[in-house]
């Protein structure tokens, strides 16, 4: 988890110019949480000592989910929460 208080903050994008990589990656690592990030309004932030930590770990490390979901992430889990009641309630008891 990044620290706001004792890590550097430096803007997703700026992590291109330290290492080639493309967009697509840098969604992926946030997406899968193997880059943290922070989110401030509409921007998106990682830290240098995150990139160590995920350097550090490498890919043998588990993906944790990202810390945080867009509102369209949190609006389809709902959907597909209130979708499985509802099969649920469809489908009766499992006896």
């Amino acid at each position: 988890m990044i620290d706001l208080s004792q890590e550097t903050l430096l803007p997703i994008l700026d992590v291109k110019q330290l290492f080639p990589v493309s967009k697509p990656t840098l969604r992926r690592w946030t997406a899968s949480g193997k880059l943290e990030t922070i989110r401030m309004g509409s921007r998106v932030f990682t830290s240098r000592e995150a990139l160590q930590r995920m350097a550090r770990h490498g890919p043998q490390q588990p993906h944790q989910p990202p810390l945080s979901l867009t509102r369209r992430q949190k609006q389809r889990q709902a959907h597909l929460k209130k979708v499985h009641e509802e099969l649920a309630e469809l489908m009766g008891p499992d006896d």
